[in-house]
């Protein structure tokens, strides 16, 4: 489509004007994966200018977004990052999304991900009803006014961390993990509780693990994909090989693929797991503020 009004979450601007300021005016629009320009026309300061801001230019002439333009609180331009579930199911993961007018969730089976806009309507709430069904839990924004009868509840506190200057690190030690290996991936993941790790998860993006005796010991993958970021997940060792930097040596090597195609890595952990938070700052990830997430049951 050819436009220059907010763009729907997910939407791609293909734009026929020549002017860089209207590309960065549609680009700011929430959840726009990529826009799309004519840029053969422009004077070279213009291109230049529009690559540094996160665009790049192919041999026909096109600016492709690749990078959230729009400022978050902390200034910095990653707001795509404050629902990073929202802006996964609208782009790279739409595949795996169930809608619900505005309310977009991960298949069941996938992901326990639900993304509901910023500041939900009364139409919204129930559009959550009718997809989750009554008891279900999920994340909402601290700028959601919860209606009468809905209820906060109890929920484990979580840090976001970005690996800007994270570049990674291949290991050749480490094997990418396949559909096969779910089961073994799965008692893994119980044992050590990094976080759900459903029967289809490992579609979400590349998997890696380093085996001891032929015996799955360590692991962790890709799971969130908002546009140019990838989020490494489910990094978990067992207790018996821990102490050994397995989880160091995977978390750098998920992070070199990642940056292998032009991307950068994103984390989220559990607030108290400090060891977990450390161990990340060290290999390179900064603390990303992005505002209070509370979690509500479905009435």
């Amino acid at each position: 489509m050819t436009t220059t009004a907010p763009l729907r979450p997910g939407e791609v601007a293909l734009l026929a004007a020549t002017d860089a300021e209207q590309v960065v005016g549609v680009a700011t629009a929430r959840y726009a994966p990529a826009v799309v320009a004519d840029t053969s026309g422009w004077a070279d300061g213009d291109r230049r200018w529009i690559e540094d801001l996160g665009f790049r230019a192919d041999d026909r002439g096109a600016a492709v977004r690749t990078l959230d333009l729009t400022l978050a609180d902390d200034g910095t331009h990653t707001r795509m990052l404050d629902a990073p579930a929202m802006a996964s199911l609208h782009g790279h993961h739409a595949r795996f999304a169930e809608h619900r007018g505005e309310v977009v969730r991960y298949q069941p089976d996938v992901s326990v991900f639900t993304a509901i806009p910023e500041r939900p309507t009364a139409a919204d709430w129930e559009d959550v009803r009718a997809l989750l069904g009554t008891g279900a839990v999920f994340g909402v924004s601290g700028a959601a006014a919860l209606p009468d009868g809905w209820a906060l509840v109890e929920g484990v506190a979580g840090v976001q961390l970005t690996g800007e200057a994270v570049t990674g690190e291949p290991d050749a030690e480490a094997v990418v993990l396949t559909p096969d290996d779910v089961p073994e991936m799965t008692a893994l993941v119980e044992r050590t509780k990094p976080g759900p790790f459903l029967p289809r998860t490992i579609e979400l993006g590349t998997y890696l693990g380093i085996r001891r005796d032929g015996r799955l010991v360590a692991m962790a993958g890709e799971r969130l994909h908002p546009p140019g970021w990838t989020e490494i997940s489910a990094v978990c060792t067992d207790e018996g090989y821990r102490g050994q930097g397995f989880g160091r040596r995977l978390v750098l090597a998920v992070a070199h693929g990642i940056r292998e195609r032009g991307e950068m890595p994103l984390m989220h952990a559990a607030a108290g797991n400090t060891g977990a938070i450390g161990l990340y700052r060290r290999l390179g990830f900064r603390l990303r503020e992005r505002g209070a997430q509370r979690f509500v049951r479905v009435p």
